[in-house]
């Protein structure tokens, strides 16, 4: 009896559905009036019964890998369309290089047929490991007529600036030193003023110049932000050539002179070509 007792308590749920799909039977037996109840109607129903939920069971089984199936094969297609998506997008950032590039190379043909100098166009290539902020290396060389000294100019957002000259030659490349360097030396000119000064690099990464020897007179007539152009004054650098802007005005008491603090007008850190004057025209 104790056996029996934990047995029903184990599977007293199917007992349950078993109790309830008898009573359903009787009565949908007794609802229709009819007495021919029988044992084989009855066990007709209950099999009835388990194949339907067999039945539904399957479906539902087989629906369910259905669904899988198709998961699978939309994420197969998310996948491509993200591939798509993402060669469109690298296809368009191409395309807007492409355009960039084309619109620096029509402003610096347009600048070339108007100037009064002959220009070889030259790509920057590497920068120099010694010295990685003030020079770098152009695609150009002796045969191409570089020589050394040549100075540089490129032309960016509208102005044409002094970028340095050619300092050293190989074959097919060419070394540029930057105005930037410490050692370079630009005889200048304030643009509006027309006070003279001579600009020196600082050789330091935020690219910044000092431009010495400025007389005191023109602390009246100059102000933060005026242009400086080189002056023409060595016959290393062609006159009129925009060079940089005045950031700070520095007046030393012990000094007979002002001292300027320039900005380029060329960022250099987005230069990608450059124009080395090879004579005049």
């Amino acid at each position: 009896m104790f056996k029996l007792g934990k047995i029903i308590t184990k599977y007293k749920n199917s007992f349950l559905l078993f109790f309830l799909i008898l009573l359903s039977f009787l009565t949908i037996s007794f609802s229709t009036g009819r007495n021919n109840f029988s044992i084989k109607n009855m066990g007709t129903t209950v099999f009835s019964i388990f194949q339907i939920s067999i039945s539904s069971t399957g479906n539902f089984i087989t629906n369910t890998f259905n669904s899988i199936g198709e998961l699978k094969k939309l994420k197969v297609e998310q996948e491509v369309l993200l591939l798509k998506v993402q060669e469109y997008q690298i296809r368009d950032r191409n395309f807007i290089e492409l355009k960039k590039e084309n619109n620096r190379l029509r402003e610096q043909l347009d600048f070339k047929s108007s100037a009064d100098y002959n220009f070889e166009s030259a790509e920057i290539i590497a920068q120099d490991p010694g010295n990685i902020f003030t020079t770098f290396v152009v695609n150009k060389g002796s045969i191409n007529g570089i020589e050394r000294n040549m100075p540089v100019l490129a032309y960016q957002d509208g102005l044409q600036g002094l970028v340095g000259k050619v300092f050293e030659i190989s074959t097919y490349t060419s070394k540029i030193v930057l105005i930037i360097d410490d050692l370079s030396y630009v005889a200048a000119r304030l643009l509006d003023s027309r006070y003279d000064g001579l600009i020196n690099g600082l050789g330091t990464r935020h690219g910044n110049m000092v431009m010495n020897y400025v007389s005191k007179n023109a602390n009246k007539s100059i102000s933060e932000g005026d242009l400086v152009v080189s002056s023409g004054m060595q016959s290393l650098y062609p006159r009129g050539i925009y060079i940089g802007r005045i950031r700070d005005i520095k007046i030393p008491e012990w000094q007979t002179s002002l001292v300027l603090e320039i900005e380029p007008v060329i960022d250099f850190t987005k230069l990608e070509h450059v124009l080395i004057l090879t004579g005049e025209k």
